[in-house]
């Protein structure tokens, strides 16, 4: 029997169940280091005024940190315009 808990933030957390967040975080991580690997010859690359000739694990990688950031900058403004909101509410 699974037993619902609140933690610290009140989400709720089932005892015993799987990390499922942690279970997806390991695939993606896997995912990446096989593309990593498997993506190392050379490709050309155009980025606004720049030509290169880049190999793709490079590519992939400054991907992933561009979304990574991309993000991070999102949900911070997603965050604190909520928060405004419940201030302005409160007033």
């Amino acid at each position: 029997m699974n037993v619902q808990e609140s933690d610290s933030n009140g989400q709720s957390q089932r005892e015993g169940g799987a990390p499922f967040k942690l279970i997806g975080l390991l695939l993606v991580v896997v995912a990446l280091a096989f593309g990593f690997f498997q993506n190392s010859s050379d490709a050309p690359v155009r980025f606004l005024w720049m030509d290169s000739t880049t190999p793709v694990w490079v590519v992939i990688g400054i991907s992933v940190l561009a979304g990574m950031l991309l993000d991070r900058l999102l949900t911070w403004q997603w965050r604190r315009a909520r928060k405004r909101k419940t201030v302005d509410d409160k007033s």
